[in-house]
């Protein structure tokens, strides 16, 4: 993705989706009707169950109202690509963006981490280690095409982070598990809350 994307929608899916050949077109419809300034949509699958996170791209954060909460969805639920799906959304506004090491290659997988922090204490804390240690740390890992975090402003969990791997045994590899178990990530790790972890399979995404 481009660095113009500077916000999304994220549609979070849980049925059966139809083959990725027959849903970047009814997806890429409900972005131009429903996300303003939209520049792209991108489109992952869990390796384990029915879930999928389906990114609706835009240019300005700012544009996305609460109101697209319930009526992306809704519009979505009218279409056949989704009968039976459900679906829930949450505005992204944007953190940090690090190009990654592979940068030149392309993601077959897309690893994210979504979370709370305990209390606004520890808030502080937990961004400055993400952005200046952590993100950067796993940026520059072999595999890694692309690391991204997200704040939801609107519910749990606050955080997402996502990463763009060329494979996913990156997240097994030497350098990964070396910046994860630095002394930093052992003070901050613990006032995770709500944590979920997720591997998925990029299906596409598209520039539009």
């Amino acid at each position: 993705m481009s660095p113009t994307h500077t916000g999304a929608l994220l549609l979070k899916c849980v049925g059966k989706l139809p083959a990725r050949e027959s849903l970047a077109g009814p997806l890429t419809e409900l972005a131009v009707e429903c996300v303003p300034l939209v520049v792209g949509i991108a489109a992952h699958a869990a390796l384990e169950g029915d879930e999928a996170c389906l990114y609706l791209y835009t240019r300005e954060f700012g544009v996305l109202s609460p109101a697209l909460l319930s009526r992306a969805p809704e519009r979505a639920r009218s279409m056949p690509a989704f009968a039976g799906v459900a679906i829930a959304a949450a505005r992204l506004s944007p953190m940090c963006d690090c190009p990654g090491a592979s940068r030149n290659e392309t993601s077959a997988f897309h690893y994210v981490v979504e979370t709370d922090v305990d209390d606004d204490a520890n808030d502080a804390d937990l961004n400055a280690w993400y952005d200046t240690e952590h993100m950067p740390g796993l940026a520059a890992c072999p595999g890694t095409v692309r690391a991204r975090r997200f704040r939801n402003p609107d519910s749990s969990p606050r955080y997402h982070a996502c990463y763009d791997l060329v494979t996913k045994e990156t997240l097994g590899s030497p350098r990964w598990l070396a910046v994860r178990n630095s002394a930093w990530s052992d003070r901050v790790r613990p006032h995770f809350r709500n944590t979920r972890r997720t591997m998925f399979r990029r299906l596409f995404h598209v520039e539009l």
